[in-house]
Formats: C-alpha cells, structure tokens, sequence
C-alpha cells in the first residue's frame, strides 16, 4: 500500500509531478495491499491460459484454409472436445495447484523484496530486468527439463506434459501437479536475483506464459515478432521436442536456443532441418524435370 494519500503529497516525496503512468498506478493501487496486489497474478493467469490458446482454437477446429499451412504438424486435428478436455484439466490444476501456490508465496515475494511503490520503473528498466528473468528462467528450465527426460522422470513426472505429440495452445501449461512445482523454481530465480517493481513481476509471469503458448501453438506463423528474437526458439522448435515424444534428447530449452546448441542437444532436431530442406530440394528437382533416389528417413533421430 502506498504511503501517500494524495497526488499531492506522492509529488512532494518523489521532488516532481508524477508521470501519466505513475498516477494511474496511484490512483490504481494507493488503496491496495501489496498482498493484494500480488494475488493479481491469479487474475492474469486465468485470463492468459483461458483467452490466449482461443485463436488457435479457432484456428484448428474452423480448419481456416489461410493459416492450414503454417500448421507444423498439418495431419493431426485435434477434435475439439479433446481441446476442450485439455482446458478443463488445466483449470482443475489451476484451482489445486497453481492457485493456492500464489496464494502462499507472499512472503518470499516480500522477502526477496519486489516493491510496489512510486516511482515506477522506467521502460529501459524493465526491459533489462525481464531480459534477466527470461536468461535465468531459460537456463535453469534447461536443466531441470533434461533431468526430467531420465527414465525416473519422464516415467513419474514429465510424461503428463508429452501427452500432446502435437502441442496446442492449451497445453503449454499441461502438466503433473509435481511439475508445476518444481518449474516454478526457475521462474522465481530471477525476480529473486534483480528483484523489480510489482508491474516488472505482472509482466514477467504474463510474458512468460504467453511466450509458452506460442512455442506450443502447434504453427509457426513467418509474422510472429518472436521471429526476431536473437536466439529464439518458437513453436517449430518446440513441437519437434513433443513430436519425438518421451525418447526426446533435444531441444530442452524453454525460450532460447543457445543451451541446446552449446550442450549438443539440439543435433537431432538440426537433422530434421537438413533432410527435410534435401526433400524439399527433391521435390522441387523432380516437379522441374530432375530426377533423384528416394529414400527412407528417421525424423526422429536425436
């Protein structure tokens, strides 16, 4: 809650009138608790795992003839009570799982010290401070996410999340109770590291999950702004790792590329790139009058 309780009286503390946004936060939060504050994120979630996956649903189930061909994998079609099936057993992890979590972890929040107060950060602040958040998140996911491809893990924990060989929208956040839990970890570290402002922290998690959904959208569509991210991996990336299924040792990453590259884990998806180009280059030599020998490949090779 903030310590001010007029407009006026936050201008005199910070030495200068308040910025637009500073004064909706003001007028926004100067009631709130900073508990309270931080239980928005129960809000954010719902409204992010329920409306976000929606154009993809539509997508899928109106089989829109414009957006078929970006479909990564295009001869699966999940039916739409399947999807359906997919949103209510997230909602039901939501409520059992995911909410209560929020609801307890206050004090590690006040603890690693996120604030709520004036001023507000500015953009080149947060944007360096979610950068932070996504490397570390994006590292220490890495790990965790191999660790759960050994027989014990994958057989106890992670198969929940391969259930979808072909990911949609809805299933990013499809998982074992034990998963969540454990995955959370790396999306504190952060925060915890360069602890922000409370809107840093809203837009840390919003992000993430969103950013989660793409990679499990089950198309990659060429005007996605993702597409020029440094080192991002996307949803072709990432719907490999779910088409190989439980045998997967590639592709671990959750946000960026550079692990699996330096790790040697991403060979067996650079195989599926390179083939499919060679059949590409095949097809396109024997619809020109070429010729060449066919042959029978492994796309699944790690």
């Amino acid at each position: 809650m903030l310590p001010y309780q007029t407009l006026e009286e936050a201008a005199s503390a910070l030495g200068r009138n308040l910025t637009f946004a500073e004064t909706l936060w003001f007028n926004y939060s100067a009631s709130k608790s900073d508990y309270v504050l931080y239980l928005h994120n129960i809000l954010f979630l719902f409204v992010i795992f329920s409306v976000v996956p929606l154009p993809l649903v539509f997508a899928e189930v109106l089989r829109w003839a414009g957006l078929d061909r970006y479909k990564i994998q295009p001869k699966v079609r999940l039916p739409f009570s399947d999807m359906l099936k997919c949103y209510k057993d997230v909602m039901r992890m939501f409520l059992l799982v995911v909410g209560p979590l929020q609801l307890v972890s206050y004090p590690s929040v006040q603890i690693i010290g996120i604030r709520t107060g004036l001023p507000l950060p500015s953009g080149w602040e947060m944007l360096c401070q979610l950068l932070v958040y996504f490397l570390v998140e994006d590292y220490t996911n890495y790990w965790i996410h191999r660790f759960l491809h050994n027989k014990w893990g994958y057989e106890k924990i992670h198969k929940v999340h391969h259930e979808y060989t072909a990911p949609i929208g809805f299933a990013a956040p499809y998982a074992h109770w034990a998963e969540i839990l454990i995955l959370g970890i790396p999306s504190f570290l952060g925060p915890a590291m360069v602890p922000g402002h409370m809107v840093t922290f809203w837009s840390w998690i919003a992000l993430r999950q969103i950013e989660a959904i793409e990679t499990h959208s089950g198309y990659d569509f060429p005007w996605s702004p993702t597409k020029y991210i440094p080192f991002y991996g996307g949803a072709e990336y990432h719907d490999y790792h779910h088409y190989v299924g439980g045998q997967s040792q590639s592709n671990f990453a959750s946000v960026f590329t550079y692990c699996d590259f330096i790790y040697g884990t991403d060979k067996g998806f650079r195989y599926q790139k390179k083939i499919l180009k060679k059949l590409k280059e095949e097809s396109n030599a024997v619809q020109n009058g070429g010729s060449y020998n066919n042959s029978t490949v492994d796309l699944k090779s790690d």
